[in-house]
C-alpha cells in the first residue's frame, strides 16, 4: 500500500460518515424525473462512489499538492470497494 495510514483512515471515515449522512437524509423524491433514471437506486449508487472517489482525490491534491500515482489512484478506489456491500444494500432500497 502506498497511501499513508492517515490519509487511509480518515478516506474511510469520510465514506462512512458520508453514507451515514445518507441514510438519516435519504433521497429527493425527484431524483427519477429530473435525471430520466428508470433504476434510481442504482444512479445513487454511482452518484455515491464517483462523489467519494472524487472528494477523496481532491483532498489527496489538497494534503500531498500534487496528484496521485496511478497506484494510489486505484487504492483510493478500493477503499471506496471495501465498503461496496454496504453501499450497494442501502441504495438498493431506492430501486
Amino acid at each position: 500500500m502506498t497511501l499513508d495510514p492517515e490519509f487511509a483512515k480518515q478516506t474511510t471515515e469520510l465514506i462512512v460518515q458520508t453514507l451515514d449522512l445518507y441514510k438519516k437524509s435519504g433521497a429527493s423524491p425527484r431524483v427519477g424525473e429530473i435525471w430520466n433514471c428508470a433504476s434510481i437506486g442504482d444512479f445513487l449508487c454511482g452518484f455515491f462512489v464517483g462523489e467519494m472517489v472524487g472528494s477523496a482525490l481532491s483532498a489527496f491534491q489538497i494534503v500531498h499538492q500534487r496528484e496521485p500515482t496511478a497506484e494510489e489512484h486505484l487504492e483510493i478506489i478500493e477503499l471506496v470497494e471495501s465498503h461496496a456491500k454496504e453501499i450497494k444494500e442501502f441504495f438498493a432500497k431506492f430501486n
